[in-house]
């Protein structure tokens, strides 16, 4: 199991490795135009107003979020001399509620053709929409991009013009090695559900499965992959893309507090962690779903939401580390990388900055190395749960051993043989042979109970228990054989009379031999089924019983028949005294 899973790590590294090489190595396109100024305003303000402030305009990548309801974003004509005349505007998806283009000319007039967001169509190749601009004439000095109540910074931010017509997207074999992507994310859930089926019925198993599937469908909205399958509106896209997200961050915390060993965390850290699971849902979820008792700064809180979750993982990890958790090294590790990354698009998300598009691409890395890191994490829990469960059953099959087992002669007890007596007879065990050693107090009261113990165990040496006899210690000086097979009595009875020699080689240092009597008891399948071991027990110790009062050191045995009751002139008798 060891080898077959460092064998998937390795096969699974390698395509992280290819994966992020392919994807860090594809080109930034040339054909695009990135805005050279914006502002904001009232939805009253217009172009001209806004042209004759130029103060109210930013020109540099600051400053990407504000509280007025419309954005404004600028491409003058110099910024396309050497892509070509642009033909569309692209920027990442997010929800607005209308967006007007704006073509200028050289005398300053404005041409404006307007688009609602379900005019606008998401591509496959990034989380982006492209809208087509209308014809640009030769003599154009700018294009005006008005953007009413935009919901994410990320739209202006990541707005720009493309020389091509549908925009800049993908080549195929991006999108083909994104689907790779997504495939390797839909792998460990199969391997997690066999796991938790098989081998390991923990509830973080689950929650795994459960986080890796929510973390493919985020990767399938935010390559734009799910554009290929699903015709939806930039609106829907932009939901699932939210929607997603949040449930990965909620996932996440849940499973952190069911992953953990039972020490590393406390029973606060634990409840913490499940508290702001449903934060995040509560907050970032309904945000992302830009429901209409809410306006367009409500992106604001979708993003604060995951602040609260992203510190308390980070502190449940601290813990579980001071507390040495081997897990927590794992998960450091893998959530790490991924937490860094959700703080760096938090921090777009509200316009504090703008980055280049290839920071993206830094996310798809960590999502791929928090599955690696994860499931050797859970193969390592695993295999530390086996070891503490097989440790467990060890130690009850030892308990167990022990209840079944007289401890001083290491033969069976009652507890073991009498529950199981019934399979035993239909296995052929039909003679029931009971051994008394003659005048055992005499042996305490002058050598000492320590003597009398070692007497005990040369005893059960003497009567061994071999393929067809099962020999036990009843208590005291009483042990018992049940056999089968061929002369069962007579076996008996040779194990009987070799207890006097055995004992006497063993324990040398007695005065007098010690020898045994026994009541044996032989009957056909069909006879004992009928009768339970008390019964027989009881009748055996009426045969030993009689034994002792003919004068001990012999056997006296019975045999059952089907058909016939029992009767005491019956009975076949048999005395053999030995000489001490």
């Amino acid at each position: 199991m060891v080898q077959m899973g460092a064998g998937s790590i390795r096969f699974a590294s390698a395509w992280v490795a290819m994966l992020v090489a392919l994807l860090v190595a594809a080109p930034a396109s040339a054909a695009t135009i990135p805005s050279a100024c914006h502002a904001f305003s009232p939805e009253s303000t217009t172009y001209a107003e806004l042209a004759r402030q130029p103060s109210r305009w930013i020109c540099r990548s600051v400053h990407w979020a504000d509280r007025q309801p419309v954005a404004w974003l600028r491409f003058d004509a110099a910024g396309w001399r050497e892509t070509g005349i642009p033909k569309s505007f692209v920027s990442r998806v997010a929800k607005f509620e209308q967006l007007d283009i704006l073509v200028i000319g050289a005398d300053g007039t404005a041409k404006a053709t307007s688009l609602k967001t379900g005019e606008a169509t998401p591509r496959a190749g990034g989380s982006v929409f492209a809208a087509p601009l209308p014809e640009i004439p030769a003599d154009t000095q700018a294009v005006v991009i008005r953007i009413v109540h935009p919901w994410n910074a990320g739209l202006l931010a990541e707005g720009k013009l493309s020389a091509k017509k549908g925009g800049e997207g993908w080549p195929v074999w991006q999108l083909v090695l994104a689907a790779i992507l997504v495939g390797l994310l839909t792998a460990p859930p199969i391997y997690d559900l066999v796991l938790y089926r098989t081998a390991i019925r923990e509830r973080f198993v689950l929650l795994h499965a459960a986080l890796t599937l929510a973390l493919a469908a985020y990767v399938m909205t935010i390559t734009g992959l799910s554009s290929l399958f699903l015709d939806m509106s930039v609106t829907t896209h932009a939901r699932l893309d939210g929607a997603s997200i949040t449930v990965v961050v909620a996932l996440a915390t849940l499973f952190t507090a069911d992953l953990f060993e039972p020490y590393a965390l406390s029973r606060r850290m634990r409840a913490a962690l499940r508290v702001a699971s449903a934060f995040v849902l509560l907050v970032s979820g309904t945000a992302a779903l830009f429901p209409p008792f809410l306006d367009f700064t409500a992106q604001t809180y979708f993003y604060l939401g995951f602040l609260p979750s992203f510190a308390i993982l980070f502190a449940a990890i601290a813990q579980a580390l001071r507390r040495g958790s081997r897990m927590a090294k794992f998960q450091f590790v893998a959530w790490s990388p991924i937490i860094l990354c959700g703080l760096e698009r938090i921090a777009r998300g509200l316009g504090l900055y703008g980055a280049p598009p290839f920071v993206d691409t830094l996310l798809y890395f960590t999502l791929l190395s928090e599955v690696v890191v994860s499931v050797m994490g859970i193969a390592d829990r695993m295999m530390t749960l086996k070891q503490q469960r097989d440790t467990a059953r060890a130690e009850v099959r030892m308990l167990a051993s022990l209840a079944e087992h007289d401890p001083l002669t290491g033969l069976y007890n009652r507890r073991a043989i009498e529950p199981h007596f019934s399979t035993l007879a239909k296995e052929g065990f039909t003679t029931f042979a009971l051994i008394d050693l003659d005048h055992f107090k005499a042996v305490n009261d002058q050598h000492g109970h320590t003597m009398g113990d070692a007497v005990l165990r040369a005893a059960a040496q003497a009567l061994a228990p071999d393929e067809d006899t099962l020999a036990m210690r009843l208590g005291g000086e009483e042990f018992l054989l049940l056999l089968r097979g061929r002369k069962a009595r007579q076996r008996a009875e040779q194990r009987r009379q070799a207890l006097s020699r055995h004992i006497s080689r063993q324990v040398p240092t007695l005065t007098s031999p010690v020898t045994a009597s026994m009541g044996v008891i032989e009957g056909a399948i069909e006879t004992l089924e009928a009768e339970t071991f008390a019964d027989l027990y009881e009748r055996a110790d009426k045969l030993l019983y009689e034994a002792k009062m003919a004068g001990r050191n012999r056997t006296i045995s019975e045999k059952l028949t089907l058909f016939l009751p029992r009767r005491k002139d019956r009975r076949h008798q048999e005395d053999r005294r030995h000489a001490a």
